[in-house]
């Protein structure tokens, strides 16, 4: 038998999905070739025209949610699949990101419940480790060392075979001064430590040809600065933009438009959320 080229396949697996599908899947091909504003209208476009009953409805909510133009649309997406749609498969996905958004906007109590949240309702998640990291920097910003250092061992028993989540945990993990931290007394790092320092915010690019991969657009400084930071430690250029308020995360550049698109899957496997391509 002859097999169909693999580009033809997907095709025919694209065309064999129900109108509503094929047309979020096209809302997200329009977002990852950088036209966000046309995703944005399109996936209005599908969510007034699908019931709320439909299984897809949630799905759309969060892929709007991670092309919103602003942290207020992000968390109003967020809330309602979390809130509405509590049994479908993107729930924890979406408590997941609330948590990072109430990090990212100053209320770490805010991110804990969401990240607690989590762990009660969704025991079985495969996000528990990520949840258990930004659990653990909100229990830090708290002044709770000894529960950070509690949620971090869970985390880095979660980590499993993901070395960068492994990485993260164990940057932070260097607060809690040893097992004492993990055990639950009060964490104190020895007087001959030196403190470790937090990793160089992302500098603006300057305008060059080619193309970027936009990973995240977040509120708080220090946010885009962890995730630049990650995204360098896994092997790629990485800068930052500050716009309309928001500190935008982005990889590359690449020449070629091929080459960002085949970087932004890689991107998109590794950090997760709703990648796009934009130009410099």
């Amino acid at each position: 038998m002859r097999r169909l080229p693999i580009v033809v396949a997907l095709l025919a697996v694209v065309a064999s999905l129900p109108a509503s599908a094929q047309d979020l899947a096209e809302a997200r091909r329009l977002a990852q070739q950088g036209q966000v504003d046309s995703a944005r209208a399109a996936l209005a476009r599908l969510l007034a025209a699908t019931p709320p009953t439909d299984t897809l409805y949630p799905e759309i909510l969060y892929t709007q949610g991670g092309i919103a133009g602003s942290t207020t649309e992000m968390e109003r997406a967020f809330q309602r699949v979390a809130v509405e749609y509590p049994n479908s498969s993107w729930a924890d996905d979406a408590l997941l990101r609330l948590a990072q958004i109430e990090f990212a906007v100053n209320d770490p109590q805010g991110s804990l419940r969401q990240v607690e949240k989590l762990r009660a309702d969704y025991p079985a998640s495969p996000l528990l480790g990520l949840a258990a990291l930004w659990g653990a920097r909100a229990h830090f910003a708290l002044q709770n060392t000894a529960a950070g250092c509690v949620l971090l061992a869970d985390g880095l028993a979660r980590a499993g075979d993901d070395v960068e989540l492994r990485n993260q945990l164990e940057f932070y993990q260097a607060r809690c001064g040893g097992a004492g931290g993990v055990s639950g007394a009060p964490a104190r790092e020895p007087a001959d430590t030196p403190s470790v320092e937090p990793p160089q915010p992302p500098q603006p690019s300057p305008p060059s040809p080619g193309w970027r991969v936009q990973l995240a657009a977040v509120a708080a400084r220090a946010t885009a600065d962890d995730l630049a930071a990650a995204v360098r430690a896994a092997g790629y250029e990485a800068g930052g933009v500050e716009e309309a308020g928001l500190f935008k995360v982005r990889a590359g550049p690449w020449a070629q438009r091929a080459d960002a698109a085949r970087a932004l899957e890689a991107l998109r496997a590794r950090f997760g959320g709703q990648p796009f391509l934009v130009r410099p």
